[in-house]
This record gives structure tokens, sequence and C-alpha cells, in this order.
């Protein structure tokens, strides 16, 4: 059975990482952020084994932040069964003999977006002598800076592939747009809540969409 993945999707489903996250609605900084999870499988068990953790493309497996990507998707497949190699009697990792290995995937953007300003109305009005003359005039102008937002889009993609032939039997991506003043902002807050709504319902249904507060 083949893989549906998000590769082979149409092109009409396949949304940019940036024009999905422009889609996402906007919670408030007090608010819990929504992550949007998709998950794709070939529908049949997956049993646990033995998993691997490696950084993918463009990722630097050295820096800070993926190595603490890494260590939660690592705690997430260990909760669901998928044992992480250990070292050998001789010290060395046995990482190359585990029958799986997962690929950890992290994109970043940020934007900024700029409220508008709330136009202060002045109006101006007159009279006649004698008679009921009057007019009115009403003007409307900009005051003050206007408030810029920062938002941080962090998308999460992990793929399990078999050792043996390279086959791919399950991949998800999450993808979350935080204020920068929110508290899902902080690092470690924004990777744990990325990492396990990726996982909840493991395996999940392939090709569904599905939002977690």
């Amino acid at each position: 059975m083949r893989l549906m993945t998000f590769a082979t999707l149409p092109t009409a489903l396949s949304v940019g990482f940036l024009a999905i996250a422009l889609a996402m609605p906007i919670a408030p900084a007090a608010a819990g952020t929504p992550v949007r999870v998709t998950r794709f499988h070939l529908g049949t068990p997956i049993a646990p084994a033995p998993i691997a953790i490696q950084s993918g493309v463009g990722n630097d497996p050295q820096s800070l932040e993926q190595q603490q990507f890494a260590t939660a998707v690592a705690a997430e497949l260990e909760r669901l069964g998928f044992a992480r190699p250990v070292m050998d009697a001789n010290g060395a990792s046995t990482d190359a003999a585990a029958p799986l290995l997962a690929t950890v995937t992290v994109k970043r953007e940020s934007r900024d977006e700029t409220a508008p300003n709330k136009p202060m109305q002045i109006g101006l009005g007159g009279g006649g002598f004698g008679g009921s003359v009057g007019g009115g005039i009403g003007v409307g102008f900009g005051v003050g800076k206007r408030a810029t937002r920062t938002f941080y889009m962090t998308e999460l993609f992990v793929q399990i592939r078999r050792r043996v032939d390279g086959g791919a039997i399950w991949e998800g991506r999450a993808l979350m747009e935080v204020n920068a003043r929110a508290k899902d902002a902080q690092p470690n807050v924004m990777i744990n809540k990325l990492t396990r709504a990726l996982f909840l319902g493991f395996p999940g249904q392939s090709g569904r969409t599905i939002t977690v507060k």
C-alpha cells in the first residue's frame, strides 16, 4: 500500500506553509493558541519498535532549538511505546540498529501586523444672526503611532520510516501561529504544545486536519 503524504497531495490541497498560517485564526495573547495537525499513514497498525531520531534537511542538529524538538518528539514516541536506542556495552550508540527512523524537521517564520488607527472625529458648527442658518463640517484623522504586533509561525514535521527499505509508514505536521507576547510563544511551552498535539490520538485519522487547543 502506498502512503499518501503531504508531497503527494493534489496541487489544490498543497497549500504553502505561510498561506496556511495566515489562514489560521489569531488568538489573543491570553487565550490558548490552537494547533492545526494533519497526519498520513497506511491505515494498518504501527507496531512500536526501537526508533532513532534525526534532524531534517535544513535543520542544524547541533542547535539548541532542534535538540529540544528532538527530545520532545522522542519523549512522545517513548510514551507510545517506541523505545529509544541506547549505548551498547562498548559505549557506542545503537541508533544504526534501530528498525525505525524518525526525521524531525522544524520551520519558523515571523510576521508583523500593524493595527489601523481609530480616527478621531472633530465637528465644526455655526449659526446666523436673526435666522436659522447653520452649517457643520466633520473631520476625521488618525492620531498617535499605530501599534505593531509580531506573530511567530512554527511548523513541526515528523516522518517515521522503515530503515530496511526507507519506506514511510507515518508522517504528521503540526502548525501554530502565536502572538510573540503570549505564553505559548515561550520556546519550551511552544515545543511541548506542538509535539503533544502532533501525537495526540496516534496515529490519528489519515488525511484529516484537526485543531488542537
